[in-house]
């Protein structure tokens, strides 16, 4: 008759639930929950890169900075929305990127060679994390430096 297995070694089976495997399920679980809370917040973050490319772009032909600048902050406005905190203790809701005219540096360089245009922008966004119900914020700069010279073909 074949001795049997001790307790330990069936403990050690494949299959059996060890302290790594609770190790790796509370990581795969962390890792879930930060990717949810920060993801929102980084595609926002490379949205805003790309209206600023866009309104660089739309600088070859329009010259009214004035205009671009204001409009690329209400388009900046209008990308998403994150909770805030009120001092009353409510929760609302404000645009994940705001942005004032005065706060954007838009620099049309026309002497250099070629011709540039440097848009540059920081803003500060609130991070929301759920079942644990606390806020931070995350500062993020934006910053494209763009020929302007138009194409010719």
């Amino acid at each position: 008759m074949l001795p049997s297995a001790s307790p330990r070694r069936r403990s050690l089976e494949r299959g059996a639930f060890t302290w790594v495997t609770f190790l790796m399920l509370v990581s795969l679980l962390v890792g879930g929950y930060l990717a949810v809370v920060w993801g929102p917040i980084y595609i926002v973050r490379y949205e805003a890169g790309m209206v600023a490319i866009e309104f660089a772009n739309k600088a070859v032909h329009n010259k009214d900075d004035e205009g671009l600048v204001k409009d690329l902050c209400s388009k900046l406005a209008a990308l998403d929305q994150v909770k805030f905190p009120e001092p009353d203790g409510s929760i609302s809701l404000v645009p994940a990127v705001e942005v004032r005219p005065e706060d954007v540096t838009w620099e049309r360089i026309a002497t250099a060679t070629p011709p540039t245009l440097h848009v540059a922008f920081t803003y500060t966004t609130n991070v929301y994390y759920p079942f644990i119900d606390r806020f931070t914020e995350k500062t993020f700069t934006v910053e494209r430096a763009q020929d302007i010279k138009p194409a010719k073909w």
